[in-house]
């Protein structure tokens, strides 16, 4: 059984990049294999880097948790009431200029 080293929250593209990188130099396990196709099909930042760099971005602008950001990120909100879904559970106010923000903000990465 593998142990845990370590914890960090991934995005879906980062979660990929890892997969692909295994999968070119070993034969994945069939819940790599799986969870590879999943992400294949549901990430909507393909890369890795990019999909880093909207997590830091929203968790500079809103002060919003690294989990929370991480969601975000995955999801790739289109509306501003979409995003509120995630920072509902937050103790902090998000105004509907700052839900536009993090829109426009996971738009640029297109």
């Amino acid at each position: 059984m593998p142990r845990v080293i370590s914890e960090k929250n991934l995005t879906y593209a980062e979660a990929l990049e890892i997969l692909l990188k295994e999968e070119s130099s070993r034969e994945l396990t069939s819940i790599e294999r799986y969870t590879l196709e999943y992400l294949r099909k549901f990430s909507k930042v393909r890369d890795a880097q990019t999909a880093r760099s909207l997590v830091e971005r929203l968790m500079k602008e809103f002060d919003i948790p690294e989990d929370v950001a991480v969601q975000i990120v995955n999801v790739k909100p289109a509306d501003p009431q979409e995003a509120k879904i995630f920072v509902s559970h937050l103790n902090k106010v998000f105004t509907d200029k700052d839900f536009a923000r993090i829109i426009e903000i996971l738009s640029s990465s297109e």
